[in-house]
């Protein structure tokens, strides 16, 4: 095969009903080095149902990279997976094994029904329909356990770019290779267990800097508890599940509620950054704004949230936080992508 610019047939597959492009007018290119893309498959799920670009640059997760091309390069589990949004749905892929649907499906949440939150949201709540239409179709990932327990570690008072490069680095150096596409590298993140036996002068060259040795103890206690403890949360309580994360050293009460949220399935967890609260303080409790925030004001801000909005709050939050952080910018959702959403610091 030859190794300049090659055009790969697209299947033409719909994964829901709903009419897919011709195939003739959306060819994909790509360069060849060492794997050969498979065929891109279809899936007829427009943006207001799943909002691509605004998903992955809202902060949730460190590992898509937004390529030239308009499609997005990232890792869910043990797959490497390609992304390219279209108007009415998206060609997608998975690596090294093909076809894998179940992948975006659990992941992007698809089986919540976004227009049914936006219609009680409004009800309880109008002044939301702005960040609903600007950012309709936006969704709250279902991450790995472990891979979001220790990024958000890595997130607290940090900017996107070293969390990116952070993130990256420690997973090319203790995680399992997945494939190699187009001259990108993909890797698995790595386990507790491999982590509990990380060098921390290795962690600092990589950008942890005095998170280092923290990462390293969290990680021996991670791999102490029974298999599955840490993914076990998504069966607790929420309440349950935030006092023990929150309870460990180095967690707090703030990335606990982003585990919870991102990663344990735990809808109603409202991680409280200055964001999240200036927004808590200015649509329900004014009377809170010059109160410090002690473990009682914090909690009293996420049952704000919880009371108004419901069991999927995080999910609102998460609509009015992204509002709230692209209240200076003019670009529509599909121009947002990581690298103008380098916004100061993550979850502060």
């Amino acid at each position: 095969m030859r190794s300049r610019d090659l055009s790969r047939r697209v299947s033409t597959r719909a994964i829901t009903p709903g009419r897919s492009p011709s195939p003739s007018l959306h060819r994909v290119y790509f360069r060849h080095r060492t794997m050969s893309l498979r065929e891109l498959e279809w899936a007829a799920v427009p943006p207001r149902t799943l909002n691509i670009p605004a998903t992955l640059a809202s902060g949730q997760n460190f590992r898509w990279r937004f390529d030239d091309g308009g499609g997005w390069w990232g890792v869910i589990g043990d797959a490497a997976v390609h992304l390219r949004p279209e108007v009415d749905g998206f060609w997608w892929q998975t690596f090294p094994i093909p076809g894998r649907w179940e992948l975006i499906e659990n992941y992007f949440a698809l089986d919540v029904d976004l227009e049914r939150l936006y219609c009680d949201w409004i009800e309880r709540e109008p002044r939301i329909s702005g960040a609903i239409r600007r950012f309709a179709g936006m969704r709250i990932l279902r991450q790995d356990a472990s891979e979001a327990f220790f990024s958000f570690l890595c997130a607290s008072c940090n900017t996107i770019v070293k969390i990116t490069r952070t993130i990256a680095a420690l997973a090319e150096r203790y995680g399992e290779p997945i494939a190699e596409i187009e001259g990108r590298k993909f890797y698995r993140f790595p386990e507790a267990g491999r982590l509990a036996e990380a060098s921390e002068s290795a962690l600092r060259s990589d950008l942890w800097g005095y998170r280092a040795p923290r990462v390293i103890e969290l990680a021996r206690h991670v791999a102490s508890q029974p298999e599955g403890w840490l993914e076990g949360l998504r069966r607790q309580p929420y309440r349950h599940a935030h006092a023990e994360l929150a309870g460990l050293f180095g967690i707090g009460a703030k990335i606990a509620d982003c585990i919870c949220l991102f990663a344990l399935w735990h809808n109603e967890a409202v991680p409280i950054d200055i964001h999240v609260r200036r927004i808590a303080v200015d649509l329900f409790r004014p009377e809170l704004k010059h109160k410090s925030l002690t473990p009682s004001v914090y909690g009293t801000l996420g049952d704000l949230f919880r009371e108004r909005f419901g069991p999927y709050a995080g999910w609102a939050q998460q609509y009015l936080f992204f509002a709230d952080l692209r209240v200076n910018r003019t670009e529509s959702p599909s121009e947002i992508d990581l690298g103008t959403f380098a916004y100061g610091e993550v979850r502060s």
